[in-house]
């Protein structure tokens, strides 16, 4: 996007843009800082008014006294009750705010006002409706940081009668205060006694319960069986666990026997063997198998082993030995029956031990229990004793000091200083009227100032059209007035003043609507303003020959027919003009011409007032002249009349590339500006930007500063340029 685009798109959406809400602050206090300056020096005078009225009519003078909270650590925090008062700082605290509700409580006023001080007094005489109420809210307590004091002050208008008063107030409420403390102190003395008494009768009940129980129970026996029976315990603990392991070992080992019964698998213990082999029949048998053998071993050898008797003898050896088997297998039988037997009772005897050591360690955690339960009894009765006497001692001790209280007649509260006779008045004050007095003028004239500001809908500065009404701006031309350095007619300063402010204005608005031209070259543009006088000639011609200058043929139409001025600056202009071109009476080249001063400007006059057709832009020739005047000359600027007043401008704009709208400064409502741009929309305008005329330069702000900061930069450059001198 080019430059001229983007400047193009930001006027359209500053146009389409909604108004600004109201104007700021900075320029509120700029425009109008006279207005603020003047109320708030009304509102200081206002408030030394009312300082020196209420100073002559009602003064108040401030007596003051002021009490000390003692941090007594014997004061109970409650009357009757036997809590002591922390000396901290929150417990002095609490103290102090207790004595200042009890100073400002209805029953305790109401005994003041009934002081002879009081009903001697002026005080009385002007608050007899409600004095109680009235000395609430003219008596002041406050506490002072970091310290154990109050204040109590009291503001009157007669500064004896302030000290009286409360002075008396303070000398009561001493007074009560004295009163209240030796009540208290008796009671808590009288109470304290009774609960002495009742603590020395507990502890003497608690120590014969004790004795009592010592000797019934015979304690130190206990305690000596609780030591015999713990060492009893450990042995039995130790007994349970080898019994457990002795019946869990029986345990296995008897199924282990029982299972190779089952599975026949059994073999004989060495000592069921000896037992089996030892049986006297079976060594009876063995004897005579040997018997057999050695008459075997003789027959044979004598008679040889076919011998008959060798035979017999080797039938009845099988026979032995088949009698021995049988034998072996029935004692094998019964032994094996009796290892089972013997492993069983063997495990029902661990078992029936394990059962009698977990009897006897349950019994004996029984009678441990019952001396433990019995001991705890006597413990639970001597820490009661205990706790009894150090009640009774704490007592003992506060009842003490409740009697060294009574004998030293200490009070908590102590008056440390009177109230003497105010020299100075504490109200009114000249600072805080001045304090009040600034501040609320200062306000009142900033809404004022801001007040008057949002009702002025006049646009006055550049920021009532691109801030507020959020239109595009070409520039603004400073006020005649306000430029020392013109001279000459304004509607030719770019020429014959080129180094004046409005010269350099006009020039800037020139460059700006340069910027504005996109891709369609402005070749005919309507400069006109909102309404008469607003100075649409002076920009059309300044705009006019500023472009002449850059050497473009610049053809000035005066297209105002009901008041031309164009004839006004350059004389040369003919009577015939534009209306008698469009009416056929006279050819453009008589109607048109160059101006003396500067060749490529060109003019063109009105015309005839009698022949102005009733709707210039509506005449037939109009389009064909207008298309004629873009071929001949680079640049086509209309000085057109009021957009307010007749159509002719409105129906001209909707021809031309472009229309620039002047305003001047004051004279023109945001209203008829709003106006002014919707008709030019209606119509399809294209509305270039505003042009801001004569606009004051205010004593501070932009302006002045701009204005000021280009008279310097001009005046040096004419100081430091070389001067030519000749012979």
């Amino acid at each position: 996007m080019t430059q001229s685009n983007a400047m193009t798109l930001a006027a359209d959406q500053m146009a389409d843009a909604p108004p600004s809400p109201g104007p700021k602050l900075e320029q509120v206090l700029r425009k109008h800082k006279w207005l603020i300056m003047i109320g708030t020096l009304i509102g200081i005078l206002i408030a030394v008014g009312l300082f020196l009225a209420f100073r002559k009519y009602d003064p108040l003078f401030r007596a003051t006294v002021q009490f000390q909270v003692v941090p007594h650590p014997n004061n109970p925090l409650t009357s009757g009750q036997s809590q002591l008062i922390e000396t901290s700082s929150s417990g002095v605290d609490l103290l102090m705010n207790s004595e200042i509700n009890y100073i400002r409580s209805p029953q305790f006023l109401e005994q003041v006002v009934t002081l002879p001080a009081f009903q001697d007094s002026t005080w009385l005489a002007a608050n007899k409706s409600d004095p109680a109420g009235e000395l609430k809210k003219q008596l002041q307590l406050s506490p002072i940081p970091h310290s154990y004091n109050f204040n109590m002050s009291f503001l009157w208008h007669n500064p004896a009668e302030a000290r009286t008063l409360v002075n008396a107030i303070a000398n009561l409420y001493i007074q009560q205060v004295h009163d209240n403390e030796v009540q208290r102190l008796a009671g808590d003395s009288s109470a304290v006694n009774q609960d002495e008494q009742k603590l020395e009768q507990q502890v003497a009940d608690l120590e014969a319960s004790v004795e009592t129980y010592r000797i019934a129970n015979d304690i130190p026996g206990l305690i000596e069986r609780r030591t015999v029976l713990a060492t009893t315990l450990t042995d039995l603990n130790a007994l349970k666990i080898h019994a457990e392991i002795a019946a869990e070992q029986a345990r296995q080992d008897y199924l282990s026997l029982k299972k190779q019964a089952s599975n026949n698998t059994l073999t004989l213990s060495p000592k069921m063997q000896i037992t089996v082999d030892d049986n006297p029949t079976l060594l009876n048998l063995m004897s005579s198998l040997l018997d057999v053998r050695q008459s075997i071993a003789v027959s044979s050898k004598s008679y040889g082993e076919n011998f008959g008797g060798t035979r017999a003898l080797e039938i009845r050896k099988a026979s032995i030995q088949r009698q021995i088997q049988r034998e072996k297998n029935r004692l094998t039988a019964r032994a094996k029956v009796e290892m089972l037997e013997e492993a069983r009772n063997k495990m029902l005897g661990a078992e029936a031990m394990a059962l009698d050591a977990v009897k006897r360690l349950k019994a004996e955690h029984q009678n441990i229990s019952d001396l433990e339960t019995a001991l705890t009894k006597y413990e639970a009765l001597k820490s009661s004793l205990s706790h009894a006497e150090k009640l009774l001692a704490q007592v003992t001790k506060q009842a003490s000091l409740l009697n060294l209280d009574r004998a030293s007649d200490m009070v908590h509260v102590r008056l440390t200083s009177l109230a003497v006779k105010p020299k100075r008045r504490a109200f009114p004050l000249i600072s805080h009227f001045l304090i009040v007095g600034v501040i609320a003028s200062l306000l009142l004239s900033l809404g004022l100032a801001y007040l008057v500001e949002v009702t002025n809908t006049k646009v006055n500065t550049p920021r009532d059209i691109t801030g507020i009404m959020r239109l595009p701006l070409l520039g603004f031309i400073p006020d005649h007035a306000d430029d020392p350095m013109l001279s000459g007619s304004p509607m030719t300063s770019v020429r014959t003043s080129p180094s004046s402010m409005t010269a350099e204005s006009f020039r800037q608005i020139r460059g700006r609507l340069a910027a504005c031209v996109t891709n369609k070259p402005l070749q005919t543009i309507l400069v006109a303003s909102f309404s008469p006088g607003g100075g649409a000639t002076t920009v059309a011609s300044n705009l006019a020959i500023g472009i002449a200058l850059s050497e473009l043929r610049v053809l000035l139409v005066d297209a105002n027919f009901y008041r031309p001025n164009l004839s006004s600056v350059y004389k040369n202009i003919p009577e015939v003009g534009l209306t008698d071109v469009l009416a056929g009476n006279a050819s453009l080249e008589d109607a048109v011409v160059q101006s003396p001063d500067l060749p490529t400007l060109f003019l063109i006059g009105g015309g005839s007032r009698e022949r102005v057709p009733t709707e210039l832009t509506e005449h037939r020739a109009f389009p064909e002249l207008l298309e004629k005047l873009k071929s001949s000359y680079d640049m086509v600027i209309f000085d057109g009349a009021p957009l307010t007043f007749v159509s002719d401008s409105i129906n001209l704009a909707a021809r031309v590339d472009g229309v620039i709208a002047v305003l001047r400064a004051g004279m023109i409502t945001r209203g008829t500006v709003t106006r002014i741009r919707e008709q030019l929309r209606s119509v399809h305008a294209n509305l270039l930007g505003l042009v801001l005329n004569a606009t004051q330069a205010f004593s501070s702000g932009y302006f002045r500063q701009n204005y000021r900061a280009f008279f310097q930069y001009a005046s040096a450059g004419k100081e430091s340029r070389p001067r030519l001198t000749g012979k």
